[in-house]
């Protein structure tokens, strides 16, 4: 069953997020990650953009098709008890540090031309780490 995505719902759930603060927390967690990513490849904003317009129509398409899938729970994730845990999750060092050095990883594999591994090969590297 395909479900596409209700602009007006991610609309809700962008509010939601704002009101929380989870958007402003993510942005400058993501925003660290880039200014790691240009500082170890020695790459700069133009050039990170200049390759986003390089996408493959397979990357693109990989794109299209999680979108698709998200639909049924962008509904859920217009909570504010959800988007209040997020923020203060965002809020722990370790888990700003753990997302920053995963963005930064998944866009330096990219920029080498490398896929991004797929979410059962970083679920193994998890289990891996845990044990």
């Amino acid at each position: 069953m395909k479900v596409s995505l209700d602009p007006a719902e991610v609309y809700q759930v962008l509010q939601c997020a704002y009101r929380n603060g989870v958007l402003d927390k993510f942005m400058a967690i993501q925003g660290e990650a880039l200014e790691a990513v240009m500082e170890e490849a020695g790459v700069n904003m133009g050039d990170l953009l200049n390759r986003m317009d390089e996408a493959k129509e397979e990357t693109v398409q990989k794109i299209d098709r999680l979108l698709d899938r998200m639909g049924p729970l962008v509904k859920y994730a217009n909570n504010d008890r959800l988007m209040r845990l997020v923020s203060r999750l965002l809020d722990i060092p370790p888990v700003k540090r753990l997302i920053v050095s995963n963005i930064k990883k998944t866009i330096l594999k990219t920029l080498n031309g490398q896929a991004p591994p797929s979410l059962a090969d970083r679920i193994k590297a998890l289990a891996g780490k845990a044990t």
